[in-house]
C-alpha cells in the first residue's frame, strides 16, 4: 500500500483519541499526544481528523464508526480545506480517500463540493482488503470502486456514535461548525475559545486557513465574543 507524503502523520492512539472526542464510541488510549493530553483544552482540527481516518480504519468497529460519523457530521466538513491540506503535504491514503468521498457522494452529502477532492483519489494497483478477516459476501460499492474490499456495513449510528447533544456539549469544533455558516468563522471562534489571546497569524497557522481570511474576520470575532 502506497501512502501519500509522510508529513504530519499521527499515531493510532492519537487517532482514537480524536475519534472519541468527535463522538465515535470507541475506547481511546490516552497518551502523550497531539491533543496535549486533554482535547477539551486544545484545538483539534476536523479535516486533519478526516485525513487521518484514511490510514487508520484498521478494524470493523473503527471503520463502521467512522462511516456512521460521516453520515451524521460529514456535511460539516470542508472539502476545500481538505484539498488545501493535501496540497500542503498532509499524510493520507489516496485509495481510502476515494472510498470515503464515494461514500459521501452515494449518501448525497454535498456530492458536488467533493468533486474538488477526487483528483487526489487513486485506485489500488491490486485488490486489497480494508482490514483482516474473511471476505464479505456483500462488499461495499464505495470502497470496491477503488479496489478495496470492505463489508457493506449496517451503519447503526445509535450503536457507534455518542449522542449528538453530548458531542456538541464537549466539542466546540463541531458545535461551532453546526452553528456558523462559515467554516473559517467557526474555526476561529473554536480556536480562540481554547486559546484566548492568540494572534491571527497563530490561528491561521493552527487552523490551516488562509491568513488573509483570518485577519479579515479576527476583529469581528473578538468583538462578538
Amino acid at each position: 500500500m502506497i501512502l501519500e507524503k509522510s508529513q504530519n502523520k499521527i499515531s493510532y492512539d492519537e487517532f482514537k483519541e480524536m475519534a472519541y472526542y468527535f463522538g465515535i464510541a470507541i475506547q481511546p488510549t490516552f497518551s502523550n499526544s497531539v491533543l496535549d493530553k486533554n482535547p477539551k483544552t486544545s484545538f483539534v482540527d476536523i479535516e486533519c481528523f478526516f485525513l487521518s481516518a484514511t490510514y487508520y480504519l484498521k478494524t470493523s468497529r473503527v471503520a463502521e464508526g467512522f462511516l456512521c460519523w460521516l453520515l451524521k457530521f460529514g456535511h460539516l466538513l470542508s472539502p476545500s480545506k481538505i484539498r488545501r491540506l493535501i496540497q500542503a503535504g498532509r499524510f493520507f491514503d489516496p485509495a481510502i480517500l476515494g472510498g470515503l468521498v464515494e461514500f459521501l457522494s452515494e449518501n448525497n452529502i454535498r456530492p458536488a463540493q467533493w468533486k474538488i477532492v477526487t483528483p487526489f483519489c487513486k485506485k489500488r494497483k491490486e485488490v486489497t482488503h480494508l482490514f483482516e478477516g474473511p471476505a464479505p459476501r456483500l462488499p461495499s460499492s464505495y470502497f470496491l470502486k477503488y479496489r478495496i474490499i470492505a463489508p457493506l456495513f449496517k451503519l447503526e449510528t445509535d450503536k457507534f456514535l455518542l449522542p449528538v447533544a453530548t458531542v456538541y456539549k464537549n466539542c466546540p469544533e463541531l458545535k461551532n461548525r453546526a452553528l456558523f455558516g462559515s467554516i473559517v468563522n467557526a474555526d476561529v471562534v473554536s480556536y480562540l475559545g481554547k486559546h484566548p489571546g492568540s494572534t491571527p497569524y497563530q490561528i491561521a497557522k493552527r487552523t490551516y486557513h488562509h491568513k488573509a481570511r483570518v485577519f479579515e474576520i479576527y476583529a469581528d470575532v473578538l468583538a462578538a465574543s
